[in-house]
C-alpha cells in the first residue's frame, strides 16, 4: 500500500499551515496539509521533513505522528510539528496559516477533508445546538403546501405543489406575495385562509424530520429552538415526544425580530450564558443559516432536496441521519 505522510505544521501563535493545489495536479485548487509520498525505508516523519523543504524550503521541528487515516487504498500519517520560518512556494499557487476553527471555510482534498473538519470542530467542541422548526425539526412542509394548494384554490388560483413549497421555502410571506401580485389579490387576506387550512393538514401530516428524534438524542450538549411558529410548535413537539430535548424554546410570541435577525439566538445566549464558539444554528433555509452567522455561531444547513447548493454556510448535509457526526466528529489522536 501507498503511504503519503501529511503535516500538521503549527507556528508558534499556534495557527496551521495549509496548501492550495496547483492546476494541473489532482485535486486542483484544493487545499490540503503539505507533505508526500514515503520512499523506500523512509519513517513518516523523515518523510514529511524531506518534503516539506522540497516543496517550500520550510525547516520543521517537534514531529510527531498524530493519527493514520486510508482512503483510497492510499495510508496517510498526519503528522504534527511546529515552524519558525516562511514557506516559499513552488509547487503550491497558495498557502495560508490558519485557526484550526477557520479551516472550515477551505475546501480541501479528499484525505484531509474529514481531519480539518474534526479539529475545527473540536476547537472547542459544539455544545449547544440551535434548531428551527419547520422542514428542520419537524417534516411539515408536505402539510404547508398541501394547506398552500387549498388556499389558493379558494382564492379562485391553481398552483402546483412543487412551486407551492419553492416559494415557501424562501418564505411564506413571500410565497402569498408572489401569488397576490400575480392574480391580484390581497396578500394579508390570504393569510387567515392559509392558517385555517394548515391547521387542518398538520394534525394530518406532521411528523418529525427522518433521523432527528435520533440526532436529539446523540448530539453531546443541549438543544435550542428558535422559530417563527407561535406556541402551537411546543404542542407539536409534546405530540412526538420531542419537547424534552429541548433545554429552551422562542416562538413568534415572544416578539423577537424574525430570522435572520440574530436577536433571538443572541437572548438564549445570553440568557444561558453560554460560548457562542461552542453553539451552532441548524436549520433547511438560507434564512436559518445567516441568523447563525449574524448571531456570531457556526451555521448547518439540512438540505434534503440539495436546493440551495450555494448557501454560504460552515456545514451542510443532505440527511438528519448525519448530523451527529457531522458536527460532533472524535478529535484526532495517537496512532
Amino acid at each position: 500500500m501507498m503511504e503519503v505522510s501529511a503535516g500538521i505544521i503549527r507556528r508558534a501563535d499556534g495557527r496551521v499551515l495549509i496548501c492550495q493545489r496547483g492546476e494541473g495536479r489532482s485535486n486542483a485548487h484544493l487545499w490540503e496539509f503539505p507533505g508526500g509520498k514515503l520512499e523506500v525505508g523512509e519513517s513518516p516523519c523523515d518523510c514529511l521533513r524531506r518534503e516539506l523543504m522540497e516543496e517550500l524550503a520550510l525547516p520543521v521541528a517537534d514531529l510527531r505522528e498524530r493519527c493514520q487515516r486510508e482512503h483510497q487504498g492510499i495510508l496517510f500519517h498526519f503528522i504534527e510539528g511546529t515552524t519558525e520560518a516562511v514557506p516559499s512556494l513552488t509547487e503550491h499557487e497558495a498557502c495560508a496559516f490558519v485557526t484550526d476553527r477557520d479551516m472550515l471555510g477551505y475546501a480541501f482534498c479528499p484525505a484531509d477533508a474529514g481531519i480539518a473538519r474534526a479539529m475545527a470542530l473540536n476547537a472547542p467542541a459544539l455544545r449547544h445546538f440551535f434548531w428551527d422548526f419547520d422542514g428542520t425539526v419537524m417534516d411539515t412542509y408536505p402539510a404547508m403546501t398541501e394547506a398552500f394548494v387549498r388556499m389558493a384554490r379558494r382564492c379562485g388560483v391553481e398552483i402546483a405543489p412543487e412551486r407551492a413549497l419553492s416559494l415557501m421555502k424562501i418564505n411564506l410571506t413571500h410565497a402569498l406575495q408572489v401569488i397576490a401580485e400575480e392574480n391580484a389579490l390581497d396578500a394579508s387576506a390570504m393569510v387567515p385562509i392559509f392558517r385555517e387550512e394548515e391547521k387542518v393538514t398538520l394534525a394530518q401530516m406532521a411528523q418529525p424530520v427522518a433521523g432527528i428524534p435520533e440526532a436529539l438524542r446523540d448530539l453531546p450538549g443541549r438543544h435550542y429552538l428558535v422559530t417563527h411558529r407561535d406556541r402551537a410548535a411546543l404542542d407539536y413537539l409534546d405530540s412526538m415526544g420531542l419537547r424534552h430535548f429541548f433545554t429552551d424554546c422562542v416562538v413568534e410570541n415572544d416578539g423577537f425580530p424574525r430570522k435572520p435577525a440574530p436577536d433571538s439566538l443572541l437572548h438564549l445566549v445570553r440568557k444561558h450564558g453560554l460560548d457562542l464558539a461552542e453553539c451552532v444554528m441548524i436549520g433547511d433555509r438560507p434564512l436559518d443559516t445567516a441568523a447563525g452567522r449574524n448571531a456570531g455561531m457556526l451555521s448547518c444547513l439540512l438540505d434534503e432536496e440539495n436546493r440551495f447548493p450555494d448557501d454560504p454556510c460552515e456545514l451542510r448535509t443532505h440527511s438528519a441521519h448525519e448530523l451527529p457526526a457531522l458536527l460532533c466528529p472524535p478529535s484526532i489522536h495517537n496512532s
